[in-house]
Parts: C-alpha cells; sequence; structure tokens
C-alpha cells in the first residue's frame, strides 16, 4: 500500500488554498497538512511536519515564494520536500528561475483541475517509485518529467488521455475546463445554468449539462431556489 503524502500549500489566496486542499485531498494518496499565506509560516510547517510536497505559490504577499525554495536547499539535509510552483507569473526570468531552482512543476493559474492531477500523479508514480528501489528506465525519466504528456502539458490545459477516455457522451474536455475554471475564478458564487452559460459563452441546456456531469461526480453541490413565480431553479456551487 502506498504511503500517504503529506503536503503544504503555500498560499495567500485563502479562497485558492481552500479549493486545493479540497482537490487534493480527495485522492487517497495525499494529505493536506497545513496551509501557509506567507514564507515564515512556510518555513514552520516545513520545519515541524516536513512534507513530502509542497505547491508553492511563488508571488506572496510582501514576499517571494523563492525564498522558500532557498531555505530548503541551503538548510533540509534530510527528507527534503519536493516543490510544485503554483503561480500567475508567466514572465520568462520567473519561470527560468524556477526551473534552474529545481522544482518539480509549474502549474499556471487560474487552475486547471487536470492539469492538477496530472502532476499528482506523476509525483504519486515517482515516490512509488523510490519507495519500491525499481530501477528508472527512459519512459519513467520522461513521464516523471511531462514528457508523454504532449501538447496538452505545453498548453497547460485539458486533460489527460484516461481522462478524456472517461467523459461521457456529451461532454469534452476543453467546455469542462472552461466551467471548473468559472467556479475557479470565483469559487464563492453559486452559478445557475443561465449564469454559467452566460458567463461563458454557450447555450443554456450545454451548461446544464456539464454541471449536471461536475454534479454526478461531487464537484459541485446543488441547492434549489424558488424564483418570484414559484419555477424552481438549481444554484450551483463548487466543492
Amino acid at each position: 500500500m502506498m504511503k500517504v503524502k503529506n503536503v503544504l500549500i503555500v498560499e495567500d489566496d485563502a479562497r485558492i488554498a481552500t479549493i486545493l486542499a479540497k482537490t487534493i485531498n480527495k485522492r487517497e494518496e495525499y494529505e493536506v497538512i497545513g496551509i501557509a499565506s506567507n514564507v515564515t509560516e512556510a518555513i514552520d510547517v516545513i520545519d515541524c511536519f516536513a512534507p513530502e510536497l509542497v505547491f508553492l505559490d511563488i508571488s506572496l504577499d510582501s514576499s517571494c515564494g523563492l525564498d522558500v525554495i532557498k531555505y530548503i536547499r541551503q538548510e533540509i539535509k534530510e527528507n527534503t520536500p519536493t516543490v510544485v510552483m503554483l503561480t500567475a507569473a508567466k514572465d520568462v526570468e520567473v519561470i527560468q528561475k524556477s526551473v534552474a531552482s529545481g522544482v518539480f512543476d509549474y502549474i499556471l493559474k487560474p487552475i486547471s483541475f487536470s492539469r492538477l492531477n496530472q502532476t499528482l500523479q506523476r509525483f504519486a508514480d515517482y515516490s512509488n517509485k523510490l519507495e519500491t528501489r525499481q530501477a528508472f528506465e527512459q519512459e519513467d525519466v520522461d513521464l516523471f518529467f511531462g514528457l508523454q504528456h504532449g501538447e496538452e502539458l505545453r498548453s497547460g490545459a485539458g486533460s489527460d488521455k484516461s481522462e478524456k477516455l472517461s467523459l461521457p457522451k456529451g461532454v469534452d474536455s476543453l467546455t469542462l475546463e472552461k466551467i471548473i475554471n468559472a467556479f475557479m475564478h470565483d469559487p464563492a458564487t453559486a452559478y445557475t445554468a443561465e449564469v454559467m452559460a452566460d458567463s461563458i459563452g454557450i447555450s443554456r441546456t450545454t451548461a446544464r449539462r456539464y454541471l449536471e456531469y461536475l454534479l454526478s461526480v461531487d464537484r459541485v453541490k446543488a441547492d434549489i431556489e424558488y424564483g418570484t413565480v414559484g419555477r424552481p431553479e438549481r444554484r450551483y456551487i463548487f466543492i
């Protein structure tokens, strides 16, 4: 049985941090053991709980996420955590510094759930290889460095092949990502099918189909609200 990996989220946007924690905790291989909003809090959690994986926002209020990486590289001699950058920063210099610092992955905001799950799966596979002391082949190394995801991984969006195959008829990954990203942009909002349709430019019927799909896989919950004329309407809330 695979050992559960402890995860630290370093993110100063409480809404994003909460969504990340809920998504990560849905996977049996992981447990979020802390959320830090700045470098000092992150270092305290790392020192006290030794997480195996750190999701790190590079642009924290009044501090830089790279300082966390610097501390890990200089001060942590054993059980060094693996770092995934999680940020809206897209300029070349920031990405170059992150790659040079040896991060495991770099995910841009707004976060794609399929992209996040790709990273979680790659790290789980990587950790399992290390724990079972299996020899690494080139295809393993390619997988761990994201070289088998093709255009989907390079674009930072879309689903992996297994996720695409599991989607029901009438639900495509691109439209699904647009709807999920709408929730991610404002997770506190309860969307009706009509509001979601207007938000991303699709028909109300299409929006309802995708929202019902997300309800069926426990990504959203639905409440019924009655309008002024008594007509019930479902409002979908991200969970």
